[in-house]
């Protein structure tokens, strides 16, 4: 793909993705939209993050991988685990870090 071609479609993308954003700061806009709308909206980020998330941990050079020598996997599960426990977000990914890394070397 040539520059140009890709710096239009960054900027596509841009202006669609703010441009979705910037409709619920109109005035107004919130208040009208249906109750169960708002409220399956709540769960979006968590959504977006699973889509991100997942692939990372599970694909390895295009391959599902749930093999139990996944560092990827143990330190995710060292992440939600601490998060769950302790609440703390810095602490969990402190956490899942070094389960990460620490299983990457012994591995």
């Amino acid at each position: 793909m040539d520059i140009p071609s890709l710096l239009l479609m960054l900027l596509g993308m841009a202006a669609v993705t703010y441009g979705l954003r910037l409709v619920f700061f109109l005035p107004g806009v919130g208040d009208r939209l249906p109750p169960r709308l708002r409220q399956a909206m709540a769960y979006v980020p968590v959504a977006v993050l699973t889509a991100i998330v997942v692939p990372e941990v599970f694909l390895t050079k295009g391959q599902f991988n749930t093999d139990l020598l996944n560092p990827q996997l143990w330190g995710m599960l060292a992440t939600g685990w601490m998060m769950w426990k302790s609440g703390r977000l810095l602490l969990a990914i402190g956490a899942g870090m070094a389960v990460y890394y620490a299983f990457r070397l012994l591995a």
